[in-house]
């Protein structure tokens, strides 16, 4: 269910924007987000500039230590 906090994401760059303004928000350098989601600080950066390639399943894992809940939503 969307709320008024929810936005739409329609491309790895606002992702990953989504994601930098969720990091930056609490206070955390890219180091310690990779140090705590287990993955490299080239990683984040990656995936904050918006790398089409980035892997799913971390980045499904990097958005839940980040407290991003995501959800689909069909248009039809």
């Amino acid at each position: 269910m969307l709320n008024n906090r929810s936005t739409a994401v329609t491309s790895p760059a606002q992702l990953g924007a989504l994601v930098r303004k969720k990091r930056k928000a609490q206070h955390l350098t890219q180091g310690q987000v990779a140090e705590f989601c287990g993955v490299s600080v080239k990683f984040i950066s990656e995936v904050e500039r918006g790398k089409t390639t980035a892997e799913i399943g971390k980045i499904l894992n990097l958005l839940n230590n980040l407290g991003v809940d995501l959800y689909a939503d069909s248009r039809d």
